[in-house]
């Protein structure tokens, strides 16, 4: 097997565990609000913030690197959109969903379980909380679809 093959592995791995532990944890959470009960709620987004922390930062980085060395050692081009337009596709849907669940997604990770918590403590907050989870779960739904398509545009070539 060939270097490129280990990174071609870690890149899928990282796609797959991306996309299914933020599928996953959005329907933890949602599964979690319909019991009604703040202690399973507080308990739910602390859990999802950990793993958003964990799991999703790590798979989104590794996918984000394996694929950049990927593209250097087959000594393609980056973010040219020919000759292959489907690798240009990628890398833009892949480094924006990158950027999204960087820069939105974890953060407000953190905040609904803070919220969560205080509003398991203080019975406040509501509004704020819910606008937080409608905030994460259009974003969340950005991301999704976007990687749906990164693997659709790799898988497809298209």
């Amino acid at each position: 097997m060939r270097l490129w093959g280990i990174w071609l592995f870690l890149h899928l791995i990282g796609v797959a565990l991306w996309l299914g532990g933020m599928f996953t944890l959005s329907l933890w959470t949602s599964k979690a609000r319909a019991s009604g009960s703040q202690e399973v709620i507080a308990f739910a987004y602390a859990t999802a913030r950990r793993l958003y922390r964990g799991l999703i930062a790590v798979a989104a980085t590794v996918t984000i690197t394996a694929g950049a060395v990927l593209i250097i050692a087959t000594g393609r081009p980056f973010f040219r959109p020919f000759p292959e337009h489907w690798l240009f596709q990628m890398q833009v849907a892949g480094t924006l969903a990158f950027l999204a669940t960087l820069f939105i997604v974890l953060p407000t990770a953190g905040r609904l379980a803070a919220l969560a918590e205080r509003a398991g403590e203080l019975g406040e907050d509501k509004a704020q909380f819910a606008a937080k989870v409608k905030q994460q779960a259009i974003v969340g739904s950005l991301v999704g679809a976007l990687l749906v398509y990164v693997v659709l545009t790799g898988a497809l070539r298209i």
